[in-house]
């Protein structure tokens, strides 16, 4: 007859550290270090608007939750001109800080993305390009 090995059922430590137990992880099991990606957390899918920034504390908030990897979209069309440069020079510095994307999408409109999101620019259509001319 074939022997039947038993083996136990394993508990919560076994199945969180893959039975290796509380020992180092093996090489492979770390990044390389060529690959600086794989160092860089993994955030959820985030948006905030900002449909109207009047003051200072407004883009702190926002910065604040662009380093928490969420995407800013900022609206400093009825910002006062000197404050919204301020505001403009601020949020590029910490976009640069979290090395995200920047762009401009309408007059004073922005979108701040953290690095951990792709943003794909458009070529803009014919349609739209026939209403600027």
């Amino acid at each position: 007859m074939e022997e039947m090995e038993i083996q136990e059922r394993p508990g919560f430590f076994q199945r969180l550290f893959g039975g290796r137990g509380l020992e180092d992880p093996e090489p492979d099991d770390q990044p390389a270090a060529g690959n600086a990606s794989a160092l860089r957390p993994v955030y959820r899918y985030n948006v905030t608007v900002r449909r109207q920034v009047f003051c200072f504390e407004d883009a702190l908030a926002a910065a604040n939750g662009l380093k928490r990897g969420e995407q800013q979209i900022l609206n400093l069309s009825g910002t006062d001109p000197v404050l919204r440069q301020k505001i403009v020079d601020f949020m590029a510095g910490v976009n640069y800080a979290q090395e995200g994307t920047w762009e401009e999408i309408g007059e004073h409109i922005y979108l701040v993305v953290p690095p951990t999101a792709y943003v794909e620019i458009a070529p803009p259509s014919t349609r739209s390009q026939s209403f600027r001319n």
